[in-house]
């Protein structure tokens, strides 16, 4: 009696993360897992889908979404098995439809506009799946975090930063 006492009350304090087995279908979005949102710290919701990208890669698309705050995260990431070498795409953006052509990044490309100096190395804007528009407006958003500080700390930066971000509106 005594011994299932204790082992109850140690199952209970253990501290092991709960263990989600997903069956995933290409194509088909899991269905909705509740996990912790980074912003408001509440439970927000989390979907997981698997496919294939013809002439790319298997890739894993999440999705996070909050309805107590709002924050929405996506991401890409690699499902499959990485090739030797790389590959170089370019697209020449003739007309401004071609602002809407979705571009997939991972998190090893590059993706470069030498007409603005726009460079976005790996590691940044990793796994996402944006038009060629939506790239911009993030680099832009980027630009603008701390702007207000840095007029105060060092305004000549924060008048070059502006500029850029016009240009790249």
């Amino acid at each position: 009696m005594e011994e299932e006492k204790i082992q109850s009350e140690v199952q209970e304090s253990s501290n092991e993360p709960d263990v989600i087995n997903i069956d995933l279908v290409e194509g088909k979005p899991t269905p909705d897992i509740s996990s912790l949102c980074m912003n408001c710290h509440k439970q927000g919701v989390t979907k997981f889908m698997y496919t294939k990208i013809p002439f790319f890669k298997e890739i894993m698309i999440s999705s996070f979404s909050c309805d107590h705050c709002g924050f929405k995260n996506s991401e890409a990431n690699f499902a499959g098995k990485l090739e030797d070498k790389g590959v170089r795409y370019e697209l020449n953006v003739i007309n401004p439809i071609a602002f809407n052509r979705t571009v997939v990044k991972s998190e090893f490309a590059t993706i470069k506009v030498p007409e603005i100096g726009l460079e976005l190395p790996p590691q940044t804007q990793k796994g996402t799946i944006k038009t060629i528009e939506g790239y911009f407006m993030s680099t832009i958003e980027g630009l603008q975090d701390l702007q207000e500080e840095r007029r105060k700390l060092d305004p000549i930066t924060a008048t070059k930063i502006d500029e850029y971000c016009e240009n790249l509106r």
